[in-house]
């Protein structure tokens, strides 16, 4: 059941932006300690944005229903790029119609990513 998978992805989404407090607050340089935090906004807006949508169809998460799951990545882009993976497997498993909503939020976000990895690189090109 699809309801299940969207749990699992909030749980995933609730550990990324852990970790991306973490490498915020060792970021070397106020540019990507900046980078970095826009992004987690980003992220937590999509998060937001995806839940609201998943419960219109499957109803209310209940308080104990998300795992958060802390990726084991420690480094800004190898956490970015677990996060494509992400998205390209939400794209893969959500293709019902009933997931437009989702589907379109993640095609945007993956814009995000892409921005944001772009700016990393030219943060640590800088350093």
């Amino acid at each position: 059941m699809k309801n299940e998978y969207l749990l699992a992805i909030e749980g995933r989404l609730h550990g990324y932006h852990t970790r991306l407090k973490e490498l915020h607050f060792s970021a070397p340089t106020m540019s990507l300690h900046k980078v970095i935090d826009d992004f987690d906004s980003a992220l937590q807006e999509f998060d937001d944005t995806i839940m609201e949508d998943a419960q219109s169809i499957f109803g209310f998460i209940e308080p104990g229903m998300i795992n958060p799951v802390l990726p084991e990545e420690t480094e800004i882009e190898a956490l970015l790029r677990s996060i494509r993976a992400m998205l390209a497997d939400m794209k893969d498993n959500l293709q019902e119609k009933l997931y437009t909503g989702i589907i379109n939020t993640v095609d945007d976000f993956w814009s995000e990513l892409n921005k944001t990895i772009y700016l990393v690189m030219i943060c640590k090109k800088e350093c």
